[in-house]
């Protein structure tokens, strides 16, 4: 693939990212694209973290990885022709973002700057103050870097602990080549390790395999293979970033002391393979077909030491392998040997019976798809006619995401709707921890309708959030007193869940059964097809006394939106604050934190 090839597929790709997120720009897409497929970040909480500010002090995002410890300002620019590419990154723009990232961590930038920005930047220093988190100022560009680096030199010098990192159309052209399309490539025919140790052998169920190799010679495949190897694996290498677990286990791999141990402080890894065979000496196991599914981490920090020449020969790494073609059973394996990104048990779920049943339901009876694993609609439909032919011209507005579905559940029905936007993760969990079963009960007959019912409220609300973002868009050049009017209400773009499940009470007091009528269910989703002028009311009551608490609740130190509305007792607060004036609302207990 050449340059030119990619610039035109990358702008495609960025055009179909903005239209699945609903996204006002390609530049946002930019953002969410490299924020999903390189930080590994959730696409809806990188989407939320998108400033829409027109005068954001040269930011158009702040994201937070917590996985590894890591705080980003983001700075994008994309091009609209190839030609534009081969043109340099704007020394002035580097310096207004630069500018801007100092005065927002050094400044006094309260109520200096609008709402949406000052929340995330509250967030920022709450996170900051930890000491544990790492600034990186991020540019993302479809440009070159630009000709002078001397404001970036400059800021480094007065901030000596945050780095800045230029991503260009160069790095986004390799990461897109070498690293996005090969994890749809086969695994590689045949990898061999020389076994250091005796084997445990495992013939039944499933055989299996587990043995010690050399450090190097996982480096070696890695070398030879790359991302192909983890084919099955719920990510691929993050890098090296400082405090991650990649650079932990690197320092442990070339310290002159520690690397002797490296054994027993890592897990080591976990393949799985078509077939098992091993040498007559017994010395050598080949794996045909094998993937990682757990231990990506382990295999790139390994292989950086490696490639520096700074790994040592007595590193030597755990290797657990199983032979099997059963999808399903891989796919648990994968499960139980990863805790890394939760929206994966989604697709492991995808053919329980109970998901099978609520598919078949809502488009049988509704004529809604509900979407069990990614892509499964556009899998199963390719072409926009048979996507028309299944579910009419609307067909968009009718493929219902089984997480999303979930969300709105777990908002609504169970009094969770800070976990439902903070804590998705837990959603297709089903030990303890999870609230799978919870929601997808077994014995609820009517589940079907009450899922349609709360997503399709949920999309009602997100509507409603919608148009008021257009208005949010245009206050920074109104006058004050209604600028301020407007910025009110700046938390309805954190509240969906909290909105939804104050619905609920409303519904209850408008003599919907919502909780055992399937008719009633069923004249509920009609009347918020129909944009029931009774609904609106419901919005407007809600929306308006939630203002009144949340202005108040604001004045108070530590105050902001994104730690407000993640946090699980702070339902039972709202809702026996509306329980005041609405005796409706059912009160909540305060959540009893264990020591």
């Amino acid at each position: 693939m050449d340059e030119r090839d990619f610039f035109d597929r990358f702008i495609s790709l960025l055009e179909n990212t903005k239209e699945r997120y609903e996204l006002d720009s390609i530049h946002d897409a930019l953002i969410l694209w490299v924020g999903e497929n390189y930080l590994s970040l959730d696409p809806e909480e990188v989407k939320e973290r998108i400033v829409s500010d027109k005068h954001a002090e040269g930011i158009d995002a702040v994201l937070i990885d917590q996985r590894d410890y890591n705080l980003f300002f983001i700075q994008a620019k994309t091009v609209t022709t190839f030609d534009n590419t081969k043109k340099n990154f704007q020394e002035n723009d580097v310096k207004l973002t630069l500018e801007g990232v100092r005065f927002l961590v050094k400044g006094d930038y309260k109520r200096k700057i609008t709402p949406e920005l000052e929340n995330l930047i509250d967030e920022y220093h709450e996170l900051d103050r930890t000491g544990d988190y790492k600034t990186t100022v991020l540019f993302l560009t479809l440009k070159k870097d630009p000709v002078d680096n001397k404001y970036i030199e400059d800021f480094k010098k007065n901030h000596p602990k945050a780095g800045v990192d230029f991503y260009n159309f160069e790095w986004l052209f390799d990461f897109y080549v070498n690293k996005y399309l090969p994890m749809r490539d086969a695994p590689p025919k045949r990898i061999s390790f020389e076994v250091l140790s005796n084997v445990l052998t495992k013939d039944s169920p499933d055989k299996s395999r587990v043995f010690t190799c050399k450090g190097k010679e996982l480096a070696k495949i890695y070398n030879d293979y790359r991302e192909a190897i983890f084919q099955q694996n719920v990510r691929y290498s993050l890098g090296l970033r400082p405090k991650s677990i990649n650079r932990q286990i690197l320092e442990t791999a070339v310290d002159n002391t520690r690397s002797v141990s490296f054994w027993y402080f890592n897990n080591g890894i976990t393949i799985v393979c078509k077939t098992i065979n091993e040498s007559i000496s017994g010395k050598v196991i080949n794996l045909d077909e094998a993937q990682i599914i757990n231990g990506a981490q382990t295999t790139y920090a390994l292989y950086e030491a490696y490639k520096k020449g700074e790994l040592k020969d007595n590193v030597e790494v755990l290797v657990k392998a199983i032979e099997s073609n059963n999808r399903d059973f891989i796919e648990s394996v994968t499960l139980y040997t990863n805790s890394q990104n939760a929206i994966r048990l989604r697709d492991l779920c995808s053919k329980d019976e109970i998901q099978t049943k609520i598919q078949k339901i809502l488009l049988d009876s509704y004529k809604y798809f509900y979407e069990r694993a990614r892509g499964e609609f556009d899998s199963l439909y390719p072409t926009p006619e048979a996507k028309e032919k299944l579910l009419d011209e609307d067909y968009k507005s009718k493929i219902i995401n089984n997480e999303n579905a979930a969300q709105s559940f777990l908002a609504m029905y169970l009094n969770k709707p800070a976990q439902a936007k903070s804590e998705k993760g837990r959603i297709f969990m089903k030990d303890t921890a999870g609230f799978y079963d919870d929601i997808f009960k077994r014995n609820d007959d009517i589940i079907p309708e009450k899922i349609l019912m709360s997503w399709k409220l949920l999309k009602y609300i997100e509507t409603q959030k919608k148009e008021y973002k257009k208005e949010y868009k245009i206050a920074e050049d109104l006058p004050e007193d209604k600028r301020n009017e407007i910025y009110k209400y700046d938390f309805l773009l954190h509240s969906e869940y909290f909105i939804l499940n104050l619905f609920k009470d409303f519904l209850k007091d408008g003599e919907f059964n919502i909780d055992s009528e399937k008719d009633d269910l069923l004249n509920v989703i009609k009347k918020i097809g129909s944009n029931d002028a009774k609904f609106l009311e419901y919005y407007e009551s809600i929306k308006n006394l939630l203002a009144e608490y949340i202005d108040d609740r604001r004045k108070k130190a530590g105050y902001y939106h994104n730690k407000f509305f993640k946090n699980e007792q702070s339902i039972a607060l709202v809702r026996n604050f509306f329980n005041q004036k609405y005796a409706f609302i059912e009160v909540m207990p305060p959540i009893k934190k264990s020591c």
